[in-house]
């Protein structure tokens, strides 16, 4: 599986699976978020996780990582400064962030004795269902095999990044569309016709990913996400009446404040609303970029909370 080329802050290019374009003590990957706009659980596998059909969406949306040369082997995360105040209680900086479960994986696998100053300049809501935490694991895992030099292959990485969680793999095969099934980590990429816009906000409260898949009910006719990747290449058909999450009766469930918006943003701008993964971030497809602004007023205006344009594909 081959990754996209992905670019650090200071301009230097690189591949997932290529080479550095020059040699740097410090440089910033943007870590991007995901959207899922296709959700299907098909079943429980024997290693206690569920069996997916998802179609995840890359956006624009980031988060960055910069990475700094240690003089010891220590691998210490920190927040930027520019991390919202209101974000950075929710952010552990201890080894239970997958951007250290990453980087203690790769450095094991290397063998390199190296250390790393990760520092996480946050904007994507912990708990929104846009795998910004996966995200950053991926981008940790690109960010610390060039920093320690390490000959470690993107098959490796994505060996990795199958242990650590289920949105890691698409994030880090830098795909810009993927139909994603076992637990995320078998990726198909799709080829995107047209480039499409997405207006999300998240309610105040977020959703764990593991109390919505304990809700979730398993259908017996599992839908298939054929008829929305076919929309998808061809650039025809109609997103709003192809979109599907098995997992919305379930997130529903928790987190009230998300149903409230699911019911009301219909009758705010005239279309249907989604939520993205297990939630809580809830979004609505828009027709082109001034649709897009226009929605995102009109919802920022009306539900009072961080409302953001997704540009993908």
């Amino acid at each position: 599986m081959t990754g996209a080329q992905q670019f650090c802050r200071e301009g230097h290019g690189f591949m997932c699976g290529g080479n550095f374009a020059s040699v740097a003590s410090q440089f910033t990957l943007d870590s991007p978020a995901k959207l899922n706009i296709f959700l299907e659980v098909r079943g429980k596998r024997a290693d206690g996780f569920h069996e997916l059909e998802t179609v995840m969406l890359r956006t624009q949306f980031c988060d960055q990582l910069t990475f700094r040369a240690a003089a010891s082997s220590e691998i210490v995360l920190s927040l930027s400064d520019a991390t919202p105040s209101g974000m950075r209680s929710a952010i552990p900086t201890d080894d239970s962030n997958l951007i250290l479960r990453a980087a203690h994986a790769l450095r094991q696998l290397s063998g390199t004795s190296a250390g790393a100053h990760i520092i996480l300049n946050k904007h994507i809501p912990p708990e929104s269902g846009l795998g910004g935490g996966s995200g950053n694991a991926a981008a940790a895992l690109i960010g610390c095999r060039e920093l320690w030099k390490v000959n470690i292959s993107d098959e490796q990485l994505h060996a990795i990044a199958a242990t650590l969680g289920s949105d890691i793999n698409f994030l880090l095969s830098g795909v810009p569309a993927a139909v994603c099934r076992g637990r995320g980590e078998l990726i198909e990429p799709i080829e995107v016709a047209r480039k499409l816009y997405f207006v999300a906000l998240r309610p105040k409260a977020g959703n764990s990913t593991a109390g919505v898949f304990r809700r979730v009910q398993i259908s017996d006719s599992p839908r298939s996400s054929t008829p929305l990747t076919e929309s998808l290449r061809t650039g025809t058909g109609d997103l709003n009446a192809l979109i599907f999450n098995r997992l919305v009766f379930a997130a529903a469930q928790l987190n009230s404040s998300m149903a409230a918006f699911l019911k009301r943003i219909p009758r705010i701008v005239g279309r249907p609303a989604f939520m993205s993964g297990s939630g809580s971030t809830v979004y609505v497809v828009a027709n082109c970029l001034s649709d897009a602004r226009f929605t995102a007023a009109r919802l920022r205006d009306t539900c009072h909370v961080p409302v953001w344009i997704l540009e993908c594909g």
